[in-house]
């Protein structure tokens, strides 16, 4: 029994040990991942996509999947740094602001076969354009939306290729 109880108390020393870090942040800030984790989780939901990672989104663009990849920034900042490959059709930042011409556009760079992957990305995580686009083409019955959220932040972080200026 004094086995155990030993056991049992190292064990949570070195369970409390390890939570003692500083996290998921570099500066332990723990409360404005959850946030953006939470309206990401949130969007995901209402949106109707699914999301891809860095690395999963890389290998699918290495083996040449026929996949559009649509960059929602503004044309200045498509022009200036993008994934090599992408398409651009510009978003609005909220919902308030994204236009019907925006929307028409979006769905327009999309094409007409709904079955077609499309990832849409923008700036990084908690910018709302791939947002709007990913929703919009998955409201207009896409079937294989995804949204890519580090967008080209994430991508040049991880020092992935980009084409541009």
């Amino acid at each position: 029994m004094k086995k155990y109880l030993v056991l049992v108390t190292l064990l949570s020393v070195f369970s409390l040990a390890a939570c003692s870090g500083i996290g998921t942040s570099p500066k332990g800030l723990e409360t404005p991942i959850e946030k953006a984790s939470m309206k990401l989780a949130t969007d995901v939901k209402e949106g109707g996509y699914t999301l891809i990672g860095t690395e999963a989104l890389n290998k699918m663009l290495a083996e040449n999947k026929n996949l559009i990849l649509i960059d929602t920034m503004p044309k200045e900042a498509f022009d200036e740094m993008r994934i090599k490959g992408a398409v651009n059709s510009p978003v609005a930042k909220t919902e308030k602001e994204f236009t019907p011409a925006e929307k028409q556009n979006i769905l327009k760079v999309a094409g007409t076969d709904k079955s077609k992957t499309i990832v849409v990305y923008c700036g990084y995580t908690s910018c709302r354009r791939s947002h709007l686009g990913a929703k919009t083409l998955a409201e207009n019955g896409f079937a294989s939306v995804y949204r890519y959220p580090g967008g080209i932040v994430g991508w040049k972080e991880s020092g992935l290729p980009t084409e541009g200026k």
